[in-house]
Formats: structure tokens, sequence, C-alpha cells
């Protein structure tokens, strides 16, 4: 199953090597969502930068919300929608494409979508970016209903 990162603090006073590895991550700024595959290196990359993000893995119908209000073709200005979608991918359905995305048969890339998502500040405000989830706070590893619950606030 594919990640989804959620880029929650600045860079200010962050260690080079953790900007580094947002800026390979795609997540040049606070409040960018990108989809990566669950493999050793971006494991390693998610674990660097763990304290600057929120992360796990979303429901299908929660990342399809989010590449239809939030992604971007890579060319053009048009609206992804289940019509954009038949014609430029090999998919159906933008339902359908999101399944692809987290079951690892396709990327944002070959999908001709932009692989960083631009998301809307948290409607209601975030529950704490300083403290992981366990302390109540929003970084680190979230469950699938907790990075639903985060997504749909921010879509």
């Amino acid at each position: 199953m594919s990640q989804t990162i959620v880029q929650l603090r600045g860079e200010v006073n962050v260690d080079q090597s953790v900007r580094d590895t947002l800026e390979m991550l795609n997540l040049n700024r606070v409040n960018h969502a990108t989809v990566v595959p669950e493999t050793e290196a971006y494991r390693g990359m998610i674990t660097k930068v763990n304290d600057v993000v929120a992360f796990g893995e979303p429901s299908a119908e929660t990342l399809a919300t989010l590449i239809e209000r939030r992604g971007e073709p890579i060319e053009g200005d048009d609206d992804i929608d289940d019509e954009w979608v038949g014609w430029y991918t090999d998919y159906e359905s933008v339902l359908e494409l999101a399944e692809a995305l987290l079951a690892e048969e396709t990327t944002m890339q070959e999908a001709n979508l932009s692989p960083t998502l631009r998301l809307h500040p948290p409607r209601g405000g975030h529950d704490g970016i300083k403290h992981p989830v366990p302390e109540g706070g929003e970084l680190g590893r979230h469950s699938t209903e907790e990075i639903d619950a985060l997504l749909e606030a921010m879509r």
C-alpha cells in the first residue's frame, strides 16, 4: 500500500539533510502532500522527516477526492474528473486511478499528474503540529481513519 505524506511544519531551524529529503519527496512547502510507494528507501526517508510530516495509508475514496479537488495535470490547466482520467490514463475513473495508486500499480507522474498535491490549511485547525499522534498532535504515522480525517479537513 502506498503512503500519503503531508508536510505540516516549515523548514526553518531544520537540518539540511531533512530539507533535502523533503525536496526528494516533492514536498516543497507546508500543506503540500504526495503519494509514495511503501519501499525500504521511502520508509527510511519518511523516518528522516518524521518530525515535520504526517503520513499514513488513506482510503481510496479520500485519495480520489484529493485528486479531483487538488490534483493538477503536468501539462495544461484542465480539471481532473472521470472524463480527464479516461482520456489521459489507462483508467476509467478517478476512484479507479486512486485505487491503482494505493496498490502501487502506477504513479502520479505515469498518470500525467503533478506529484505534489497543494492542500488547503485544515478547516478547524490542527490538533497540534509540535507533538506526535500518541501525544495528541498531528505529526508522525496516522491510522487510515486519522489520515482520512486530516486529508478531508485539508481537501
